[in-house]
């Protein structure tokens, strides 16, 4: 064999090698910028990661476990229909909303009010097209959401601590009315 027939089979080959098959598009071998780690920086999930995640859990489990057996739960005598507590507070996740239906009506404030607050909360990320993730660039999305969480908190805040029997305007120095 000469050397002229050698060339293009040791070509052949080589191209082969480089040529790779990509699923979701057609890219050039250029267009892509491979990194290579040395092996040594990486650890494999299994058995590394997860072994220590089981036990992780499996120690906050025991734990939950433990402390539930040893701190009894506040639970107060059971439930009388004929005798309502006054006042008669939802959860704490649903004081917001309670308080909320004391300044207006049910359709508002049970299904206008937080169906336009949560769709105006879909829609910011569409109405503040801002592509940076640098918190000082995203002051419009910051506020927005800052806005909506202080508000949140104050009327979840009134119905906790400042309403009593009645729902009247109770301040929390008079009397406590929350339980958890």
């Amino acid at each position: 064999m000469s050397i002229e027939q050698k060339e293009p089979r040791v070509q052949t080959q080589a191209t082969a090698t480089q040529r790779r098959y990509r699923t979701l598009a057609v890219v050039k071998q250029e267009a892509i910028t491979r990194v290579e780690k040395p092996l040594e920086d990486s650890v494999f999930v299994w058995p590394h990661l997860l072994v220590r995640e089981f036990f992780a859990a499996t120690a906050v489990m025991v734990m939950i476990t433990l402390l539930s057996i040893v701190i009894d739960a506040p639970l107060r005598e059971p439930a009388n229909p004929n005798v309502t507590p006054n006042p008669a507070k939802a959860p704490w996740y649903f004081l917001g909303l309670q308080e909320l239906l004391h300044y207006f009506p049910p359709t508002t404030a049970g299904v206008l009010v937080p169906g336009l607050t949560l769709g105006a909360l879909a829609v910011l990320p569409y109405v503040d097209r801002n592509p940076s993730r640098a918190y000082a660039d995203r002051k419009v999305a910051i506020v927005t959401f800052t806005m909506f969480l202080v508000f949140w908190a104050a009327i979840t805040l009134a119905g906790s601590f400042f309403r009593g029997p009645g729902w009247l305007w109770i301040w929390p120095w008079q009397h406590i009315y929350f339980d958890l």
